[in-house]
């Protein structure tokens, strides 16, 4: 079963759903949460505004492909590629913040220890979108991958949202609901299990597992004080 990209608002929408997920995310922890300081740092606020750019950029994307205005959707391309370059290099730095503050800590880790979390963020960032370009002609496969590569950014407003309702493991489910909801698609719109939505389920519960497994280990401790460049 095929779709014409007209009708097909899916994408437009779950991404809709991410940028209300980080608004309320860290919206509500500005509010609620104590353990956050604000206002933030200078290079925090450079890359959320970057990565509020990006989601809007690919709603808008979504929207251009629905109707059909394929020419203006490949011209805005570049500033997409541009806006991920910017994303991954504030999110370098955001991070590598945390491991001289003696203050950062996630899952009750160690600062060089947390950075586990927004580090497999980044990584799996980078992989979708890098597979979402190699897959430019592939149009399935590729709004997919695009989508699915902001669904991996969205650990840190889905915890600050969890400590705020007071449902801490609200980030890994919201790792795994995500590509589960790609799959529901996928088999109602294609009656089949997209290999995009696949690789982000395996992405999603591989992931959470090599956080809680490897963030409390001393081995990587060593590789983050290396990776960020604080030994």
């Amino acid at each position: 079963m095929t779709i014409n990209a007209r009708s097909e608002s899916f994408f437009f929408y779950i991404t809709l759903l991410m940028i209300a997920l980080i608004f309320a995310g860290f919206g509500s922890a500005a509010m609620f949460l104590d353990q956050f300081i604000y206002p933030p740092s200078p290079m925090l606020i450079a890359h959320g505004v970057i990565m509020l750019g990006w989601y809007g950029l690919t709603a808008y994307q979504a929207r251009l492909i629905r109707g059909s205005r394929f020419k203006l959707h490949k011209q805005l391309g570049a500033s997409s590629v541009a806006l991920t370059l910017f994303m991954l290099i504030t999110g370098y730095f955001v991070t590598k913040g945390m491991i001289v503050n003696p203050a950062s800590s996630i899952a009750g880790l160690s600062p060089a220890g947390s950075t586990i979390f927004p580090t497999m963020d980044l990584i799996g960032f980078a992989l979708f979108y890098i597979l979402a370009l190699a897959n430019r002609k592939n149009a399935s496969a590729h709004k997919r991958l695009v989508v699915l590569a902001g669904v991996m950014m969205l650990a840190p407003a889905s915890a600050r949202l969890g400590l705020t309702i007071g449902i801490e493991p609200l980030a890994g489910v919201v790792a795994i609901a995500f590509p589960i909801i790609f799959l529901i698609y996928d088999w109602r719109s294609l009656g089949r299990l997209h290999w995009a939505s696949i690789l982000a389920v395996v992405v999603g519960f591989g992931g959470t597992a090599i956080r809680m497994l490897v963030g409390p280990t001393q081995e990587w401790q060593r590789v983050a004080e290396t990776l960020y460049l604080t030994t």
